[in-house]
This record gives C-alpha cells, structure tokens and sequence, in this order.
C-alpha cells in the first residue's frame, strides 16, 4: 500500500489507527501531519476539516512514483502550496486475509499522437477482524479485533491533450466511495465497538502547461472537490449521527522565466476558497460553518551551475476566515522565506553538501477550532528550520559493487505555537505547545550487488533519530523536556532484493522506539518499541500474448500485535496473494 511505502523514507511518522480500514497519516521531522503536503499528479490534496490527509484512500495500482521531499526542493517550478509545507509527497500515476478482497481494472489508449485515455478502478473489501493478544488483560486475553471491516471503491479517468505548440492539458476525475468501521481503543475487559463512517469524495482537476520558448514556462491548475462524511456513534443503541459537507474551488497558477542557463526565476499565486456545512449531534443551535479564502503567493530565484546550485524563495500567505455565529472573524497574514544550497566540492566525484532554512506558518484548521463544546481559541504555528546534509553516489572499481548512494542529514527546529494533536481516528482533539525544539539524524545507505550475469542483490538501509522536547515552561517539572506525542526517538527500516530469473525474493524490516501518548514521559503512558518484519516472492510470465505476475507476500512474519497510536494494535501475521495481467 502507499502507507507502507511511506513508512521506509527518513524522517517519517506515519499515524496508523489499525487494521486495513485504519486511517493513515503522514508527518515528517515533528512537525505533524498538517504541515505534510500530498500531491497527486502535481495537484494538492486536502480536507479542510481536519487538515490531515488519511493516504489510506490512495490505491498502489495505478501509482508510478512516489517520493518525498523535507523543507526546501530544488524546483521552482511548483504550487505556492508547495513553498508553504514541511514536506511534500508526490504520487504520479501512470498514463489477503482477514476476508481481503481487492480486484483492480487499469485500460490505457492512445486514441491519436495528441489523445490518450486511461481508466483505473478498484474495489476492497474485508472483514479486518484479525486476531490478537493482550496479555495482561484476564478477561479476554485473546480477541479478535471487532468493527474493523471495510468497502471501499475508487475510480478515476484520466485524459491527456497535446495541443503541439499550444501546450498540453491533462485531466483527471476522481471518484472514492467507502464505508468502514471504526474499531475504537483496546480497553481491559472491554471489547464493544460500533462508530461507521461513510467518506465520498469527488474531484475533477485540469493541469494546463504551456512552454512559450526557451526561456518562459507556464502552468496552471483548477480544483474542484466535494468530500462528504457521515459519523455514526452508536452507543449501546442511543444513536448520534454527524454529517459534514465539504467544499473546495482551488486554483494555481506558476511562471517560469529562465534568464539564462545558470539564472530562472518563477511567482506562483494559489487561490482558495472552502466551505464546510455540517449537521452534528449536540451542537445543533450554535454551528459554526466556517468559510475560508485562502491566497499564497511566492516568488523564487534560483543560480545553478554544475557545481552549486542555491534557491530562495518568499512566500506571502493571507487567509480570511468568516464564521457564523461568530462576529469577530480572523484573518491572518505572514511573510516566511526560505533559502537553501548544495555544493558539489570536488571534481571528478558525486559528493554534495547541502543546508537550507525554512519557515512555516500554519494556522488551525476547523477541527482544531471549532468543534469542541467548549469555545476554543489556538493561536497559529510558526516553525523556523535549518537542515545541513551530504551525500554520495559512487561504486568500488573491480568488485562486484555497482554502486553507493549514501546521505547524512542533521536538522533542526524551533515551533512556536505548537498545535499538538491527541490522535482519535475521527475527530482529535488539540492544543497549543508553547515552545518545541526539536533535534534530529537522518542516515540512508543503498548498494546493489552483482553476483553474476543473472543475479544482482539490492540492500537499503535507513536510520532516524529524532528529538522533540516541549520546552515550553522550565519550571513544570512534569513536562519540561519530555519528547511530544506519538515522535519516537529512534526509527530505521532496512531491506533486501534478490533479482533473478525465477523468483525475485525480498525480505524487509520497519522498526521504531518507544513512544508516549501523552506529554508526561512517564511509564504508564508509553508505547512499547516494536519491529515489523515481512517477505515477499514475486514471479513474471509470458503466456502466449499476455504478461501476468503473481506475488506473494507474509506480513508481520513474527505476529507482534504492536501500537502505532495508542490501544489501537496492528494485525498480527497475515498472508496476501495478488495475482494480475495485462495485454
């Protein structure tokens, strides 16, 4: 799945409520999920409820790269959106057990040199009710996770135009339709659970690019998406049912001038405009329905010669925010830039240093805000960040070592105004930190081996070391220097791939520390460190004019039943076949 590729880059905590329904979010270096960007063939995603992206809903089928980039990337040719994020992950399409059940259809055409269509739908269903143990609870012992089934089915159709010198347009409609269970925390004793939640969500989308000679490019965007939810409580039969409605026109507009061949220089505008109706149990005479427009401009510069190449950028946000119920409506303005470099310091060899420094503003979403029964006030984020990096790509004459890509990271942030979320795996709860800093060690090594002419070995390895303190108030002996929530200080993943002509073979590892789910580092809220082992076997075939595979793959080989969030424990050792064509 796209989470579990997630899981193996640098830097990442990836928030995993459980199970195949569980929703999946992604934050990078602490600094939580809503600073982490997900774009989808060039085009971000969002939920303007919440602010956090579930990554859950995205199928691996059609998916052709996914990459992740921490603070500043070297294109300027991007979304002001882009500018404004911690990290951005990229998904480019291309042009079980516990009851699982996922057929996938992909058709492609080339109606003409200037028009291709393609089509991709799926369906996933599964009952989710894997087993599990709780060994200091007496009175269910052993289990089976309750409430954790899903359906869901996603579509989408994608058209491309070549327009020749007029440019090109790409458009996409997306469709996702998908009931689930929520499974809710483990508790001693307690095994009843019973909240559904129903998410539809549509958009269409248009990338328009247009390349008017050597020097200036331009590209443009239009979004629209409607996301609807349906929450269902059920406790013991004394039903509440929430329903949101979501809203978003989203428009981006980027040009690119290049002065020459060292020198370009790009602004880019994102407007924005969200609405959010909503019908909630409780809160029926004071609703907010919040409406938000949104404008982000940067400009970028950038010098890049073969040996240096530096890029700044400024990014102007302003953000008007209008709620009924509510005379005094906010609006928010901040200036932040950023400016990195990487140097490539000697001849003849792929050494490269790096460093960059990055501020981030991020205000509260509509979750943090305003769905509370108490009236809640949290002030906006700002986050200043430095990274200093190296890496090298090389090999080793005369052996059977094809080549080396090794990185070293070390970063750091101060956070003012840290918004802390309690995880819930619908709605979570927030407050402000006054002051965070957070420390940390990016390490990745890869190589591939040649044994001989049939098979070659690749081995990834990745390590992180992250600390990220509240250092809020010195004199709170409770919470002074304690690592924030659900941020381990240690992670790594490693893996191996055996390439040959039968059976390709890989064998990988994902493993973190220990973490707490409250800001007391204290015994009785920690969650235990664990390590998620898994094989796959992976076989081609021609038969006559059809290419077909097969794969088979053991997941949590040793059947650790770990927590990523809290009370919430991960499926034990299952087992998936995934079998396919194409002609």
């Amino acid at each position: 799945s796209v989470s579990d590729v997630v899981r193996r880059f640098n830097g990442v905590v990836l928030k995993d409520y459980g199970g195949i329904g569980g929703l999946k979010t992604v934050a990078v270096r602490g600094m939580g999920a809503e600073h982490t960007a997900i774009s989808y063939d060039g085009i971000m995603v969002s939920n303007v409820l919440s602010g956090q992206v579930d990554i859950g809903r995205f199928a691996l089928d059609n998916i052709s790269s996914i990459s992740l980039s921490i603070s500043q990337s070297d294109d300027i040719y991007q979304t002001a959106k882009a500018f404004g994020s911690a990290g951005v992950l990229n998904l480019e399409t291309a042009t079980g057990s516990f009851g699982l059940f996922n057929p996938v259809l992909d058709y492609s055409q080339k109606i003409s040199n200037k028009f291709a269509i393609s089509a991709n739908g799926s369906w996933q269903r599964a009952d989710g009710n894997y087993p599990f143990k709780q060994e200091n609870d007496k009175l269910l012992p052993n289990r089976k996770r309750k409430n954790s089934d899903v359906d869901i089915f996603r579509t989408e159709i994608n058209l491309f135009n070549d327009f020749g010198t007029g440019g090109n347009l790409r458009t996409k409609l997306y469709y996702f339709d998908s009931e689930r269970g929520l499974p809710g925390n483990v508790t001693l004793g307690d095994d009843y659970a019973a909240e559904r939640l129903w998410d539809k969500n549509f958009f269409a989308q248009l990338v328009y690019n247009k390349r008017f000679d050597a020097k200036w490019k331009f590209k443009t965007q239009a979004k629209y998406d409607y996301t609807y939810t349906r929450y269902v409580l059920d406790e013991l039969s004394n039903i509440k049912t929430n329903r949101y409605k979501q809203h978003e026109i989203y428009s981006s507009s980027t040009l690119l001038y290049s002065i020459n061949n060292n020198f370009a220089a790009s602004i880019a505008e994102d407007l924005s405009y969200n609405t959010l109706n909503n019908e909630m149990a409780n809160f029926a005479d004071n609703l907010p329905y919040p409406k938000r427009y949104n404008s982000l401009t940067a400009l970028a510069g950038q010098y890049r010669s073969d040996k240096l190449t530096i890029t700044t950028s400024l990014l102007a946000t302003y953000i008007s925010e209008k709620v009924k119920n509510n005379s005094s409506n906010n609006i928010y303005k901040r200036l932040t830039p950023t400016i990195s470099g990487s140097l490539q310091p000697f001849e003849g060899t792929d050494l490269r240093l790096r460093a960059s420094y990055k501020e981030l503003f991020r205000i509260p979403t509509f979750t943090e805000l305003y769905y509370s029964s108490i009236s809640k006030k949290l002030n906006p984020e700002l986050a200043r960040q430095v990274n200093l990096g190296v890496t090298w790509i090389g090999s080793i004459p005369n052996s059977r070592i094809s080549y080396i890509n090794a990185s070293v990271d070390v970063y750091h942030n101060n956070v003012k105004d840290k918004i802390i979320i309690i995880p819930y795996p619908f709605m979570a709860s927030s407050t402000n930190l006054g002051k965070v800093r957070i420390k940390g060690l990016d390490v990745k090594l890869s190589s591939n081996i040649i044994l001989n002419d049939k098979i070659d070995i690749n081995l990834n390895g990745s390590y992180s070391f992250m600390e990220a303190l509240d250092i809020t108030d010195p004199t709170d002996s409770k919470t002074y220097k304690n690592q924030i929530q659900y941020t381990p200080k240690h992670s790594g993943s490693a893996s191996i791939d055996v390439n040959n002509p039968w059976i390709n073979f890989s064998y990988s590892i994902i493993a973190a520390g220990k973490r707490y789910f409250n800001i007391q580092n204290i015994k009785d809220n920690r969650i235990d460190g664990y390590s998620d082992h898994s094989l796959s076997l992976y076989k081609k075939l021609k038969i006559k004019s059809y290419n077909c595979y097969i794969q088979g793959n053991i997941l949590n080989i040793w059947n650790n039943n770990y927590d990523v969030i809290a009370y919430y424990p991960m499926p034990g050792r299952s087992f998936k076949i995934t079998a396919g064509f194409s002609f």
